[in-house]
């Protein structure tokens, strides 16, 4: 018996972003939906003067109603690994916890490019609390 393997071919579903509160810093990524329950993400932590890689995948719990983001974050001197649950497919907001502790808001900003002074400002402002590395 022989297999063909055939491409999986991803539609893009536009680049959205998110601000993970408490920290100043918001995460964008492309979203690929590969065949309407898994999507890949690739894209880029916004930080005051600086831009760093991440990528991951989303999963929708159909059981729940529920979109599950897990994603690896290069933070420059650091990778964190960071799982946002409980993102409502109506506000595309929810929570996020990373593999220290950290947790807050993942607050959906809008599909990209965001307007600069909202995304200056939400940069450059101090974050209430600093992030625990692992």
């Amino acid at each position: 018996m022989m297999f063909i393997s055939l491409p999986l071919i991803a539609s893009s579903l536009g680049t959205h972003c998110w601000q993970q509160v408490p920290f100043a810093h918001v995460v964008c990524f492309e979203v690929n939906d590969v065949n309407g329950h898994y999507f890949s993400l690739i894209g880029e932590t916004i930080v005051s003067d600086a831009q760093y890689p991440l990528d991951g995948s989303a999963l929708f719990d159909g059981n729940n109603k529920l979109f599950r983001l897990s994603f690896t974050q290069n933070m420059g001197d650091i990778f964190v690994f960071e799982n946002a649950v409980s993102i409502d497919p109506t506000s595309l907001s929810g929570t996020w916890i990373d593999d220290g502790g950290n947790f807050g808001e993942f607050q959906y900003l809008g599909v990209a490019p965001l307007d600069p002074d909202e995304l200056k400002a939400i940069t450059t402002r101090r974050a209430k609390k600093q992030r625990i590395k692992k």
